[in-house]
């Protein structure tokens, strides 16, 4: 326990390729957590502004900002989705209204339906 502390503290290499400064926070000495982003991933980064472009993007990121911007792109999507679904009601609303100006209705496309369902029966 004693050398992890020191190391910390020191800010020196331990072994060939562990630096401190990758996988423990320099502030708090605790452990940071990194995590490799994919193609998708990385232009979540970008569309949540954190990087300006996918090339920007190194290829370790911490959890926290990937979760992050996870949960920007989440809320987006839901707001999204809120706006396309009020914008569908309104648009069914309007064909409801036309359709009721011109003479159409659920029931008389159903009896309609069902003459010519009993008609082709019929004949058979």
């Amino acid at each position: 326990m004693y050398w992890i502390v020191n190391i910390v503290a020191n800010q020196k290499y331990c072994g060939e390729n562990f630096k401190i400064g990758k996988f423990f926070s320099q502030q708090t000495g605790k452990a940071i957590h990194s995590h490799s982003p994919n193609n998708l991933e990385k232009r979540f980064l970008v569309w949540s502004g954190k990087y300006k472009a996918v090339e920007e993007v190194p290829s370790h990121v911490s959890y926290d900002v990937m979760e992050r911007s996870r949960n920007r792109i989440r809320i987006r999507v839901a707001n999204i989705m809120i706006a396309l679904t009020v914008l569908g009601c309104c648009i069914m609303v309007y064909s409801g209204k036309q359709a009721a100006k011109s003479g159409d209705s659920v029931v008389k496309q159903n009896l309609d339906w069902h003459k010519k369902y009993n008609e082709v029966s019929k004949k058979a």
